[in-house]
C-alpha cells in the first residue's frame, strides 16, 4: 500500500489552539457554555486551513469540541445553534477532501457489565455519530476500543458484539474498533468487528506490545489484508506511535525515525499500489507530522 495522509491529534500546537477546550460541569448551562464550543469550532477552522497550507489532510477533532454534549444535564441545541459555522468547515473538508476522525476516551466502554456505563457511550457515541454527520465527508469515523475483560475475555467480546447491535444505524455506519496494548489484541478486534460488520484500525504500536503469536511480524501479512479488507473498499487508516521508552506503552513526544519507517515497510508490503492513512499519535503533535513530511520523500507533498 502506499501512503496517502498523515494526520494528528486534537490541537495545533504550532498554532497554539485546541478544539477540546472546556469548562466545569456546573458552567454547562451558562452562557459560556456557547462561548467555548464557539472558540473549538473557530479553532477547527484555523486548524483545518493551517492544515491545508501545510499539505495535511488528515485530522483527529477532540472528543470533547462540544463538552459535555452527551450529559443528561446538557439542553443547548447546538446543531442549529452553530448551524452556519458546522456547514463552512464541512464545505471546507469536503471541498479539499480532508478526512476527519474522533476517538471517544477510556469511559466510553460498550461492553461493561454496568447498564448506566454502556448507556452513557451509547449517548456519546449518538453525539460523535452526529458532530461527523454535520462536519465530516463520508469516511470520518468514529474509533472504539473493544472495551474491558472484566474476568471473561471470550464473554466480554459477545457482550461488545450484543450492544453494538443496538446502537443506531448513523454510530455503525462511522463506528471502526482498534485493538489495545493490554486486554485485546488485532485477533480480537478482527473478530468482534467481523460479526458486526465494521471495519478495524491496525495500530502498529499496540500490536508490537500484545500480540498472540511468538513474533508480532509473524501472520501479519494475512492479519493485514483482513484489516484492509475490512473497510470495504474504503481507504483504510492505520495508527502509529513510539514508546516513550523501552517497554513502555506510553506514546514518545515524537514518532521515532525507525518505528516511522518500519511502518512505511510493513503497510507497504500489503494491498499493491491502494493507499491508506496514517494517524501519528505523538505528544507533539503537527510538528511530529511535520518532521516526517519534510524527511519522507512518499509522503504527501505541500
Amino acid at each position: 500500500m502506499r501512503l496517502r495522509h498523515l494526520g494528528y491529534v486534537g490541537q495545533n500546537l504550532t498554532l497554539g489552539l485546541t478544539t477540546g477546550r472546556t469548562l466545569r460541569l456546573a458552567g454547562i448551562g451558562s452562557d459560556r457554555l456557547a462561548e467555548v464550543i464557539a472558540e473549538n469550532l473557530a479553532n477547527l477552522e484555523t486548524i483545518l486551513a493551517w492544515n491545508l497550507r501545510h499539505g495535511i489532510r488528515f485530522f483527529r477533532v477532540a472528543s470533547g469540541v462540544v463538552p459535555f454534549a452527551s450529559h443528561e444535564s446538557f439542553d443547548l441545541a447546538w446543531p442549529e445553534r452553530f448551524a452556519d459555522e458546522l456547514a463552512r468547515i464541512r464545505a471546507f473538508a469536503e471541498r479539499h477532501e480532508m478526512r476527519l476522525s474522533m476517538h471517544p476516551g477510556q469511559y466510553t466502554v460498550l461492553n461493561s457489565p454496568r447498564d448506566e456505563v454502556v448507556t452513557r457511550a451509547v449517548d456519546e457515541l449518538a453525539y460523535h455519530a452526529t458532530f461527523l454527520d454535520l462536519v465530516a465527508p463520508a469516511q470520518g469515523s468514529i474509533t472504539l476500543h473493544v472495551g474491558g475483560a472484566y474476568g471473561d475475555r471470550e464473554g466480554a467480546k459477545a457482550t461488545l458484539v450484543e450492544n453494538a447491535r443496538r446502537l443506531p444505524a448513523a454510530v455503525l455506519a462511522r463506528l471502526c474498533l482498534e485493538h489495545d496494548d493490554r486486554i485485546f489484541d488485532l485477533d480480537d478486534a478482527l473478530e468482534v468487528a467481523q460479526a458486526l460488520g465494521l471495519p478495524v484500525v491496525f495500530d502498529l504500536h499496540h500490536h508490537r506490545c500484545l500480540h498472540r503469536r511468538p513474533d508480532w511480524r509473524a501472520d501479519l501479512g494475512p492479519l493485514l489484508e483482513a484489516v484492509v479488507a475490512s473497510w470495504g473498499g474504503r481507504v483504510p487508516k492505520f495508527h502509529l506511535s513510539s514508546a516513550r521508552a523501552p517497554g513502555q506503552t506510553a506514546h514518545a513526544d515524537h514518532v521515532h525515525d525507525d518505528d516511522f519507517d518500519l511502518a512505511l515497510e510493513v503497510f507497504g508490503a500489503v494491498g499493491g499500489a491502494e493507499p491508506y492513512d496514517l494517524m501519528l499519535e505523538a505528544k507533539e503533535k503537527d510538528r511530529a507530522v511535520l518532521r516526517h513530511l519534510a524527511r519522507t520523500p512518499s509522503a504527501p507533498a505541500t
